[in-house]
């Protein structure tokens, strides 16, 4: 799973949206609207923990000395790994590692079976993290709706449960609140053994966000305070609109979300200094045609990339987003949406990646785009590592041996190679005309459905022990008792 592909040999291809300088404008800007601006902080723990450390208080209005800032960035761990449940695989997140999973919270889902476009319940979370969990370029888990037919007031829970039972990939997810979150640690402690263990070797992180521009309201920051007291990897991901809820300028956009991910920062290392902490968000434009936000637009990528080139400068690791579409079908926008989006989020160097499988500028999750982005994913990785320059690729002797007008299949170098040095897809049809037609004239969503039919049929995830389980739904119980 950790897939940076450090090989002596090769160079790791990529681009960037800001110089170094322009990264320093930018940081210099965002220090000055933090210290002339501030942010309003809807949480009085946040408040006092604030004012004691130095920050100017008033009332809900909190503005920051730069000091106070920089101590932070320099404070928050350079590097966050996320293991999976048994241990066998593991996420190191900074520099320009690359991770890609799917997202949480959307109110509408495709039936693999049936086409239908419905409300997500327990069991739809349950499919998908069965198809998460079977494909192996998706990385982590994430609950790919927002589920109808359980307790609202527990349906977090209820999600982060449905995850970690269906699959041992890391899981990242999101809480309502405290208590919620304190819930899915006490559950994390019983998968792992203990609380101390879950700190050593977590297996997911929690998100929560401030609301743009420039607030942190109560419930998000008890979230991300209550993981930074576990010393648990906390998520603060801001969601910035241009032309909204951010300045229409891509550079202006980049200082409001990245005030409130300094500023956020900021907390969590005053909770507990040092504790693992993943800046970036979600931001993006609104199509002042339709209001609508984008989810594939120029603007959308390259505000990625702008997140990712900070947080190289900042030495943090970043959550950015890719593999989602505008579209509202898998049509051919879904799919140059997707793989624009999937090799431009990995040349940036973004870290955790998500809302991979998400249409309609995300109201609505595809198991079937999540199978396609599996296989875009796997070309971008091949791009991505290059090619590999030693003595024994340069095949010097080989081309020696077969000379002019001969052929290399014979050669052992192709047999023990071809399949470590190429790409092979697992759905993309490579066939020949007429046997591409005997089989009925597939087309890439008809393959990708019969995947998924395949795997919700066939595919057997690791499961937790029934003890651990029976624990974790005595914690949901308890929970929901104390809701009524």
């Amino acid at each position: 799973m950790d897939n940076l592909c450090n090989y002596t040999s090769r160079q790791q291809l990529g681009i960037e949206v800001f110089n170094d300088d322009q990264c320093a404008m930018i940081h210099q800007a965002i220090l000055e609207v933090l210290k002339e601006v501030g942010v309003d902080v809807y949480n009085d723990k946040a408040l006092e923990i604030l004012k004691k450390a130095g920050a100017f208080v008033d009332g809900r209005r909190v503005r920051f000395p730069a000091a106070m800032v920089e101590s932070a960035i320099q404070s928050a761990p350079s590097q966050v790994t996320l293991y999976s449940q048994d241990m066998e695989s593991k996420m190191i997140l900074g520099g320009k590692r690359f991770y890609y999973g799917p997202g949480p919270t959307v109110i509408n889902t495709l039936d693999p079976y049936t086409g239908e476009r419905k409300i997500p319940h327990y069991e739809d979370t349950c499919k998908a993290v069965k198809v998460m969990d079977a494909l192996p370029n998706i990385d982590y888990l994430m609950d790919f709706g927002t589920i109808d037919g359980v307790e609202t007031s527990v349906l977090d829970v209820y999600c982060f449960k449905a995850m970690f039972e269906n699959s041992p990939k890391p899981i990242l997810h999101w809480a309502y609140n405290r208590d919620n979150v304190q819930a899915m640690i006490d559950m994390g402690a019983k998968v792992r053994g203990s609380y101390e263990e879950l700190e050593k070797y977590p297996f997911f992180a929690v998100y929560s966000e401030p609301i743009t521009p420039l607030i942190h309201e109560n419930e998000g920051l008890d979230v991300m305070m209550t993981m930074a007291e576990h010393g648990l990897p906390a998520v603060y991901t801001s969601a910035a609109q241009a032309g909204m809820t951010a300045p229409v300028t891509l550079a202006g956009t980049m200082v409001v979300e990245l005030a409130e991910s300094l500023s956020g920062l900021v907390i969590n290392q005053l909770i507990k200094e040092g504790a693992p902490y993943i800046m970036g968000g979600v931001c993006t434009c609104v199509d002042m045609s339709s209001m609508q936000i984008t989810y594939s637009s120029p603007e959308f990528n390259l505000l990625q990339g702008g997140l990712s080139k900070m947080s190289q400068f900042y030495n943090l690791p970043v959550f950015t987003t890719a593999g989602c579409s505008d579209s509202k079908c898998l049509d051919q926008q879904h799919g140059i949406d997707q793989a624009t989006s999937i090799l431009m989020s990995a040349l940036y160097g973004g870290n955790l990646i998500h809302d991979v499988g998400y249409m309609e500028s995300g109201l609505l999750t595809s198991m079937e785009a999540l199978v396609i982005a599996n296989e875009i994913i796997g070309q971008t990785k091949q791009i991505i590592r290059g090619i590999e320059v030693t003595d024994e690729s340069l095949a010097v002797n080989i081309i020696k041996n077969v000379g002019p007008g001969g052929n290399f299949l014979a050669e052992r170098q192709t047999f023990e190679k071809f399949k470590t040095e190429w790409w092979l897809p697992q759905l993309f049809n490579r066939k020949v005309y007429t046997n591409w037609e005997a089989d009925g004239k597939p087309e890439l969503k008809d393959l990708a459905n019969a995947k998924v039919r395949d795997i919700l049929e066939n595919h057997q995830p690791k499961t937790i022990p029934a003890d651990v389980s029976k624990d974790c739904d005595d914690i949901l119980k308890a929970l929901i008792a104390k809701y009524n």
